[in-house]
């Protein structure tokens, strides 16, 4: 009977062969193919308060802000000394300090304290405390955006809105409308409000809500890869032009194409010194225009005595920046007035590092022009440290100077995320590497599955700018050490399966927390009678993707954080072997019938089936060996 069972055994497993069929899993995705690009507005609030630091009776002077009004952070808290400070006074505690000629101007402290110390000065100092707060907002861009400002109206406090692009998202500022409906990137109405009130560039807008007027001001934007620019560039005033106007007339000027440069547009002067009333009837005009400084005098010519009566003398100026490759000044004065035209050029410079910027000034770069700047501007997650020069001079601490550089000046500007240093003025110039340090923080890319547990072992794929490949820890967090601005493309695969893909246009600072489509599958292998059969082995797969783990005591297997999909399980015990297939789109819990009936010691598991199969045979030999024979089947035998 054992070796008729053994060959039943193997005749049976030899022909009935279970075919494995497996599928790719379906990719469910966080998609963002296309990147989005969002505006920052900061509000801020202002306060100015003029005091007298008294150094006769304190040597040492200590001065806090304000306390930030609700929803807003300190931004910056600044001394800002009048006239010409003693060069005794000392900044202590400080985070920046600003320069006019290695002359004291001003002390800042984004903590809100600030200590002054005095080196032998006794008597007083004229300062204001200016306490700026801040709260800021990420909008997505598309081709307008309208900003609020009326719950500011009785606050009593300047508020300034700030509103700022990335250089590389493709969108330009067009035309900005104040509340009342007026064009303030006009002339007409520049012309109405104070130098500074408003200010405009492609990717900047800057108003003063307090002296404009409170309400919702709409800003328009163009949209194209035409208006995307570098993050890092060498700019260049050309050789300036001094011009005369002739009264009632206007003049064109065009920018000339320069080989290796793009056209940025012009800084525009005009001025005038006329006898009789003040009068400063002329204008700029161009795609984008702003009043960036005006001022007006009245003085009086006299002399020694009444030989030559007094003459009442009136002058003005005023400065445009003009963005695009054309301006037109118009002159409506009845008398000739004089312009100062300066072209502006840029292209793009330097090589981005994990530490900063890399930019190589060489002269020929900057033979023909006047002056020259290397300008960086970086995303919100980025912090602007200092900048080395090439002779390795570092400029830190400094948030503005003006110095005395090889006969004539330089000027620096170091603010968070955004930097100037002067390379060039009149015939001096400083060649060679300059390095602008720069911290970057982190992108965070945060998987956990429904339930928030972390999903560990997600590998991502950065493409971009540059490139990277890591892989999410136990906490489900990978970190993406971004130090190129750009627009980059993420995806993550886990186990097999694509679970996230998305494209980053505005690196905003916060973490971005993917919750994958990850789910509980729970096996239960059993016999033929329900029952649990410990110690199988149980096999999934995707085709992309296979784990396989044993039973335990009760017959489970539980495989966690599977993605979605088809999979193909396949239940291994001893030679017995079933297999299914098992849609996965939530946690599930399936059972896999192996068909054993019981296991012989010994022999081996036995199924169903095969008893089944038994059986036949055995009923098979039986009917042979028991049917009724026919007559000529039937031997005789004699008996004698």
């Amino acid at each position: 009977m054992f070796e008729y069972l053994t060959y039943m055994r193997r005749l049976i497993v030899s022909v009935l062969l279970v075919i494995l069929l497996s599928s790719v899993a379906a990719t469910i995705l966080a998609a963002e193919t296309t990147p989005v690009f969002y505006a920052r507005v900061d509000y801020l609030l202002r306060t100015e308060e003029n005091v007298e630091l008294d150094f006769g009776s304190k040597s040492i002077i200590k001065l806090s802000s304000y306390a930030a009004p609700p929803g807003f952070t300190l931004e910056s808290f600044t001394v800002v000394f009048e006239g010409k400070t003693p060069a005794q006074v000392i900044p202590i505690e400080y985070d920046k300090i600003s320069k006019n000629m290695d002359v004291l101007t001003s002390v800042t402290s984004f903590s809100g304290e600030i200590t002054l110390g005095s080196n032998g000065y006794n008597g007083t100092v004229k300062a204001k405390l200016v306490t700026v707060f801040k709260r800021s907002s990420w909008v997505p861009l598309q081709d307008n955006l309208t900003i609020d400002t009326s719950e500011f109206k009785d606050t009593g406090l300047q508020v300034v809105v700030k509103v700022t692009i990335d250089n590389y998202a493709p969108y330009a500022v067009k035309s900005v409308t104040d509340p009342k409906g007026n064009e303030l990137t006009s002339l007409s109405m520049q012309d109405k409000l104070p130098a500074g009130a408003f200010k405009v560039d492609p990717k900047h807008v800057e108003f003063d809500a307090t002296t404009i007027g409170f309400g919702k001001y709409k800003i328009a934007f163009n949209v194209g890869d035409d208006y995307k620019l570098p993050n890092s560039f060498l700019v260049i005033e050309d050789r300036y032009m001094e011009v005369t106007i002739p009264a009632k007339t206007s003049k064109n000027y065009m920018l000339k194409s320069k080989a290796g440069w793009n056209t940025l547009g012009f800084i525009i002067v005009l001025y005038s010194v006329t006898p009789g009333p003040l009068s400063s009837d002329a204008r700029v005009t161009g795609a984008l225009v702003d009043k960036a400084f005006e001022r007006s005098e009245e003085f009086e010519i006299r002399g020694a005595s009444l030989l030559i009566p007094p003459l009442l003398m009136n002058y003005w100026i005023k400065a445009f920046l003009v963005y695009g490759n054309s301006a037109v000044i118009s002159n409506n004065e009845g008398h000739d007035i004089q312009a100062i035209v300066i072209p502006i050029y840029y292209r793009q410079i330097g090589t981005w590092t994990p530490k900063g910027l890399v930019a190589t000034i060489n002269k020929k770069d900057v033979a023909d022009a006047y002056s020259a700047y290397l300008v960086v501007q970086v995303p919100t997650i980025a912090t602007i440290q200092s900048i080395t020069l090439p002779g390795g001079q570092k400029i830190e601490g400094v948030e503005s100077f003006t110095s005395n550089w090889l006969g004539t000046w330089r000027s620096a500007v170091i603010e968070k995320t955004e930097a100037s240093i002067q390379v060039k003025n009149g015939d001096s110039i400083e060649e060679g590497d300059y390095f602008v340090e720069i911290s970057w923080k982190p992108v965070k890319m945060i998987f956990t599955d429904p339930k928030g547990n972390p999903v560990p072992g997600v590998q991502v794929s950065v493409e971009g700018p540059q490139t990277a490949q890591v892989v999410s820890g136990v906490d489900g967090v990978a970190s993406i050490n971004v130090y190129t601005p750009g627009v980059y493309s993420i995806r993550a695969n886990f186990k097999g399966s694509t679970i996230a893909a998305l494209t980053l246009g505005t690196l905003i600072d916060t973490d971005f927390n993917i919750e994958c489509k990850v789910y509980r599958l729970t096996v239960n292998v059993k016999n033929a009678l329900g029952n649990p059969i410990a110690g199988a082995s149980v096999t999934i797969t995707n085709g992309n993707y296979t784990q396989t783990l044993e039973s335990d005591s009760s017959g489970s297997v539980v495989f966690n954080q599977m993605p979605v999909g088809v999979y193909t399980v396949t239940a291994q015990y001893k030679r017995i072997t079933s297999s299914m297939k098992v849609t996965l789109d939530g946690d599930k819990n399936v059972d896999i019938n192996t068909g054993i009936l019981f296991d012989i010691p010994f022999v081996g598991p036995v199924t169903a089936m095969e008893v089944a199969a038994v059986s036949a045979a055995a009923a098979v030999t039986s009917a042979l060996f028991f049917r009724p024979r026919k007559e000529e089947e039937v031997a005789e035998i004699e008996i004698g």
